[in-house]
């Protein structure tokens, strides 16, 4: 099914049709990019080799009878190669891996990265598995058999070799961790994920700056794990939000120490340097709840929820006006913006509190300036315009002094504007650069998930926010003013009395703002793509009805029914399963999203 929509995806682009390319795009970029990253190494070149896949794919029409899939796979897997060898040998490999069948492209990942010097030590490790694994494992994984061919050699089924496999794998994870997962070099650690996880990752989400992007390709955010952390030119739209702090202390407030890894780890030393804490919040806004895991580790979920109304509604500017954002002056890209001009009711001044509005020399366009947005709550929106390049703890410290210096008017005089954009961000992140670390002095103890996510919206209303952070840890053992948001600025929320903010995001491009034209469609997101370490119990299992209409039943491959989620513009989500029996969403949206399901005919 997704073979057939992925191939008319292409004809129509191939007709003319630029979005159903884009759709392709935003559905594979992550996956390729994974799987690129795997052969050479580096997040920057792959990222840059995905660009080129596409380019090619885009140029070279599809040959007759290849899937969209496969023809992917295979030019990405050339060009990688082609990155890591000789201009000479690059030429050789082209032509050679452009001509294999599709079992060349469609192998295991961990096929490619694992080397001749680590396969002793993984084969040491498959050999005290138990008999029955042993050999499942090292037929499919070390020899490179298929299923069948392994079946063949053992006398089981094709089914029962996949189920040996899958149990082996996660036995095999815990005998490496034992071992000693945080000495190992860092390519059998590549290869010990890989191995030991129940399906090859559809995408990779790594460090702090890649974020899950099938989420809404218009709105994207990356994250930064600290406040204090620098921003540049190299990073759009990033984002700072404290319940990935929340949860990081409550495990320090349990184990009673620091948390200190086996390794240096920049995303650790930032939070465990962090000054953010739940006393800067008020006890209605959050929670942080606490569980032991089957090992006596901990699973620290730290949620925060904000739901914030203006004193009055500003003026919604959408119809009136079609204002771009950026520097672009050719831009055609229309965003949507409320705030006040002259000829809006007086009262919404009171909604602003204007903190400095500083006059740059031989510059038309003022562009240093912040103001303070008011709500019924008390917590307050802060916006700040500048083009510096910082972290979001000197911009903030840069608005109290430059408040402080400011002797200009603080409220919005008769002929002053104010210009905001409509703002939206749904982001996730996997932090799998503290996937697997040791925790110091802790008898074996290892943090095996830490994800965090984040729905924010700022409208002519309010802002609402939703994040929630999640941290497992186991055991092995002059004149008018115009204050126009039109182009790179800082949002900060904070609670009227508190010394920090617990919501920072710098917005310079206009990704997640909300254009024109864009509807309110829900978006759906796959969990186990984010996580798959922490699903993995969802992967089992034979198949699962979750929908049926009047002429269809529809299956999931596993039970992944809780996992496998619709989120809506305002904030509230539930299971794809509850939408769809709810009316709320469509078989149409799971399509749009890749979302792996099998239909069959009613009798």
């Amino acid at each position: 099914m997704k073979k057939e929509l992925d191939i008319e995806l292409y004809k129509k682009y191939l007709e003319g049709d630029k979005e159903a390319f884009e759709t392709l795009y935003y559905k594979y970029k992550n996956r390729l990019q994974y799987f690129i990253f795997n052969i050479v190494k580096d997040y920057q070149r792959a990222e840059d080799i995905v660009q080129e896949v596409f380019i090619y794919v885009m140029q070279h029409e599809i040959k007759e009878g290849y899937s969209f899939k496969y023809y992917l796979y295979l030019v990405a897997k050339s060009k990688a190669l082609n990155c890591i060898n000789t201009e000479k040998r690059r030429s050789e490999i082209n032509e050679k891996y452009l001509s294999k069948e599709s079992d060349m492209v469609e192998q295991d990942v961990s096929d490619i990265v694992m080397k001749k010097e680590n396969k002793k030590t993984l084969i040491e490790a498959i050999n005290t598995l138990d008999d029955k694994y042993k050999n499942a494992i090292y037929l499919t994984k070390i020899e490179e058999m298929s299923y069948k061919e392994t079946a063949d050699i053992l006398g089981e089924s094709i089914n029962n070799v996949k189920t040996l496999v899958h149990r082996g794998k996660r036995n095999l994870r815990k005998i490496l961790l034992k071992k000693g997962f945080g000495e190992m070099n860092k390519v059998l650690r590549v290869i010990i994920i890989v191995i030991c996880t129940t399906l090859v990752l559809s995408g990779l989400v790594y460090a702090v700056s890649v974020i899950y992007k099938n989420l809404n390709k218009n709105h994207n955010i990356t994250f930064n794990a600290s406040y204090e952390s620098t921003l540049d030119d190299n990073t759009i739209n990033n984002l700072w939000i404290g319940t990935l702090d929340l949860a990081w202390k409550e495990l320090e407030e349990k184990l009673e120490r620091k948390i200190e890894l086996d390794e240096n780890i920049e995303i650790a030393d930032e939070l465990n340097a962090s000054t953010f804490t739940k006393d800067m919040l008020s006890a209605d806004d959050y929670t942080i709840e606490v569980n032991r895991t089957q090992t006596n580790g901990y699973d620290i979920n730290a949620t925060l929820n904000k739901n914030l109304n203006f004193l009055y509604s500003f003026d919604n500017f959408s119809n009136d006006y079609n204002y771009t954002f950026g520097k672009d002056t050719n831009s055609t890209e229309y965003i949507k913006y409320f705030g006040i001009n002259n000829a809006s009711k007086e009262e919404l001044n009171n909604n602003v509190e204007v903190l400095f509005f500083n006059e740059i020399s031989n510059n038309a366009v003022n562009n240093d300036f912040a103001v303070k947005l008011k709500t019924k709550e008390g917590d307050e929106i802060i916006l700040y315009r500048t083009d510096e390049n910082k972290s979001f703890d000197e911009y903030y410290n840069d608005i109290i002094s430059k408040s402080k210096e400011f002797t200009g008017s603080t409220i919005l005089e008769e002929d002053d504007e104010l210009l905001i954009p409509y703002v939206r961000v749904n982001g996730r992140i996997a932090y799998n650069e503290l996937f697997g670390r040791t925790i110091k002095n802790t008898d074996g103890m290892y943090i095996s998930n830490v994800v965090q996510n984040v729905n924010f919206s700022l409208n002519e209303s309010g802002a609402n926010i939703n994040s929630h952070s999640t941290m497992t840890t186991e055991y092995i053992s002059v004149g008018s003013r115009y204050f126009w948001f039109k182009d790179k600025f800082i949002i900060f929320m904070k609670e009227a009395n508190s010394q920090r903010p617990y919501f920072a995001l710098k917005v310079d491009n206009s990704d997640i703002l909300e254009k024109k034209e864009e509807n309110d469609e829900p978006k759906i997101i796959d969990n186990i793509v984010i996580a798959p370490e922490r699903y993995q119990k969802y992967l089992i299992g034979g198949e699962y009805k979750f929908y049926e209409d009047e002429n269809y039943e529809y299956f999931y491959p596993s039970h992944r029914t809780e996992v496998v989620e619709v989120y809506f513009k305002d904030g509230g989500f539930m299971t794809v399963e509850e939408a769809l029996k709810e009316g709320k969403i469509s078989m149409d949206l799971l399509d749009k999203y890749g979302v792996e399901y099998t239909k069959k005919a009613k009798r």
